[in-house]
């Protein structure tokens, strides 16, 4: 599991100063932008090698609201690891309180958006962390097909 450390923006809450909902999917990115750095594949170098990891799939569920200056923790897993696409999952807390999980499912495309499998070496290190699904949908796995 990797952790990222994200403060509560002004901009990103409502009148009521709760976070407005679809930035949690922004929180994920920043999330796993840092988790990819730290297996040791920068995004930027994915793209190099040919290779976009393009969201397939995206969902939420949200049970507490972040309030304007919280400071947040999103935890980040992998927990599929298929022939051409990954799922990540994701937990947002505040303190022991989680306020949010969610996932997201990448496919992999080439650089003219069409699918591909995932290069072996990025396959490899997503094999490598791959855990258990703290939210009980289907555990976790690695694929031999697609």
């Amino acid at each position: 599991m990797h952790e990222t450390r994200i403060r509560v923006r002004f901009d990103e809450v409502d009148t009521m100063d709760v976070v407005h909902h679809p930035r949690y999917l922004v929180y994920f990115e920043v999330a796993r932008t840092e988790y990819f750095r730290d297996l040791g594949m920068a995004y930027r170098d994915v793209m190099a090698g040919g290779t976009h990891l393009a969201i397939i799939e995206a969902g939420a569920r949200y049970m507490r609201s972040a309030k304007y200056d919280d400071e947040l923790v999103v935890e980040t897993r992998c927990t599929v690891v298929g022939g051409a696409s990954v799922t990540l999952r994701y937990a947002v807390r505040r303190g022991e309180e989680t306020l949010a999980t969610g996932f997201t499912r990448l496919g992999a495309v080439d650089l003219a958006g069409r699918a591909k499998r995932l290069p072996e070496d990025v396959r490899a290190k997503f094999a490598a962390v791959l855990e258990s699904d703290p939210h009980g949908a289907g555990g976790s796995r690695v694929q031999t097909g697609a």
